[in-house]
C-alpha cells in the first residue's frame, strides 16, 4: 500500500471548485484527477506542481506521507499569569476527556510539539481553525513540573503545521496581522492566543509560543515592556519589536449618562466597574491610578469582576452589565461607547532570537514593517503606527 496520502478533494471542495474546473486549470483529465483524489494513483512532479499552483497552496498541503496523518505527541500548554521559565513552570492539569474531542492549536517550537487548547477560555476559539483534535491525555516523559503531554490527531499535514506561528497577547489588532499575513502568504498560519501581558511573557519563557505581546509600564524607569522582558527571559536573548502605540482609558455608555469624568468617579456608590485579569496592563493601570488617587480597591463596586480582553470589557459596558471599564479607544469605537483617555500604551511583540529566522516568524515581522500594514493599522481608532515594525530593544546576550 502506498504511503502517499492526499488532501486534494478536501482542498478543492473548500475552494468551491468542481473536479472538471480543477482538471482544466491543472491541464489534466477529469478521470486522472478522480484517480488521484481516490488515492489510486501517484502524481508526477509536474502534475503535483500544477495542482498546487491551481489551488494556490504548496505541494505538501496536497500530498503527504502516511505518517503525517499519525497522532502527534505534544506538550500540553496552558496560558497562565505567572511569569516563570519553562524549567520552573507550575504544575498543570492534564486535559480532561468529556467524550468530545478537544480542539487545539499545534506548533513545533524549538525541538518539540506544543499544543494549546482552543476552548471557552480563548475568546477567538470559534473562529480559529484547529490544527489537531485531542485523542487522549498521555503520561508525560518530562518532569511533572513542566506540564503534561497530550496525543492529538492532526487536521493538516505535519509539514504545514510545522510552519505555524503561535502569538500570545491581548491586543485585538494582532488578529488583523494574522489575517493580513494569511491573505498574502497562503501557507502561513498565525494563531493568536488570548493572554494577558504577564501570561504571554510567561509562555514565551517556557517556549510555549513563538511570540509574546505585552504592554506593561515599569514605574521605576518609566519604560514600557523591556524590564519585564528582561525579567522573563532571564539571560536568554530576545528582540522587542513595536506593534503599535494606542490609547487606553475608561469606557462608558454612549452619552455618558452617569457623568463619569475620571477614576475618582468609580468610587461613587451607583457606579459599577468591570476589571481585567491580574497580570494585564489594564489591571496594572487602574491599580496605579487608584493608588495615586488614594482610593482603596474595596471602594470600587465590581473591582473583582473580570472581563477577558479589551473587547469583553467593551461588550460588558455596551450591554449595561457595567457602567465603566478600562480598554482601548478602538474597543470603544467598535461598539459606539464614550472613551475617556487615561494613558498612551506601547504594545510590543517579543521574539526569542533563536526563532527570529523561522520562516513563519520572519514573514510575520516582514509584514509588520510594511507600509501597507501600517496604513491599515492606523485606520483603527486610537492606533499610532509610526514605529510599527521597529526593533525597540534587544535583551540578553
Amino acid at each position: 500500500m502506498s504511503r502517499l496520502k492526499n488532501a486534494l478533494r478536501q482542498v478543492r471542495q473548500r475552494q468551491g471548485l468542481a473536479q472538471r474546473e480543477l482538471a482544466m486549470t491543472a491541464d489534466i483529465s477529469r478521470q486522472a484527477l478522480s484517480e488521484l483524489e481516490a488515492g489510486h494513483a501517484c502524481p508526477s512532479t509536474a502534475v503535483a506542481l500544477a495542482l498546487a499552483q491551481a489551488l494556490h497552496c504548496r505541494v505538501e498541503d496536497l500530498f503527504f506521507l502516511s505518517e503525517d496523518d499519525a497522532p502527534v505527541q505534544a506538550e500540553w500548554a496552558l496560558l497562565e499569569g505567572k511569569r516563570t521559565r519553562r524549567t520552573r513552570a507550575a504544575p498543570r492539569k492534564e486535559p480532561t476527556q468529556t467524550g468530545r474531542a478537544g480542539r487545539a492549536a499545534l506548533a513545533f517550537i524549538g525541538d518539540r510539539w506544543v499544543a494549546h487548547p482552543l476552548n471557552a477560555q480563548q475568546p477567538a476559539s470559534l473562529w480559529s481553525a484547529a490544527d489537531g483534535l485531542v485523542l487522549s491525555a498521555a503520561p508525560s516523559r518530562r518532569p511533572a513540573s513542566e506540564g503534561g503531554a497530550v496525543e492529538l490527531q492532526p487536521l493538516r499535514s505535519r509539514s504545514a503545521i510545522r510552519e505555524n506561528v503561535l502569538l500570545a497577547g491581548c491586543d485585538p489588532a494582532i488578529g488583523l496581522l494574522a489575517a493580513w499575513l494569511g491573505e498574502r502568504h497562503r501557507p502561513a498560519k498565525v494563531t493568536c492566543l488570548y493572554a494577558t501581558s504577564d501570561a504571554a511573557l510567561g509562555a514565551l519563557a517556557r517556549r510555549e509560543v513563538h511570540i509574546a505581546g505585552a504592554h506593561l509600564l515599569d514605574e521605576a524607569s518609566g519604560e514600557f515592556n523591556v524590564p519585564f522582558v528582561r525579567s522573563a527571559v532571564q539571560g536568554d536573548s530576545a528582540v522587542v519589536v513595536n506593534f503599535a502605540r494606542w490609547e487606553e482609558g475608561l469606557l462608558v455608555a454612549r452619552g455618558n449618562p452617569l457623568r463619569i469624568r475620571g477614576v475618582p468617579d468609580l468610587a461613587r456608590r451607583r457606579i459599577t466597574f468591570v476589571n481585567r485579569e491580574a497580570g494585564s496592563g489594564a489591571r496594572k493601570l487602574i491599580d496605579r491610578l487608584l493608588h495615586d488617587e488614594g482610593i482603596e480597591t474595596k471602594r470600587i463596586k465590581g473591582y473583582e469582576r473580570v472581563a477577558r480582553g479589551h473587547m469583553a470589557v467593551a461588550h460588558a459596558v455596551a450591554l449595561g452589565a457595567a457602567d465603566a471599564g478600562i480598554a482601548t479607544r478602538s474597543a470603544a469605537a467598535a461598539l459606539g461607547l464614550r472613551f475617556l483617555p487615561l494613558s498612551e500604551e506601547r504594545f510590543d511583540l517579543v521574539v526569542p532570537k533563536q526563532l527570529i529566522a523561522a520562516q513563519g516568524v520572519a514573514r510575520l515581522l516582514d509584514a509588520l514593517a510594511t507600509r501597507a500594514f501600517r496604513r491599515e493599522l492606523e485606520s483603527l481608532a486610537g492606533y499610532a503606527a509610526d514605529r510599527t515594525g521597529d526593533v525597540v530593544a534587544e535583551v540578553g546576550s
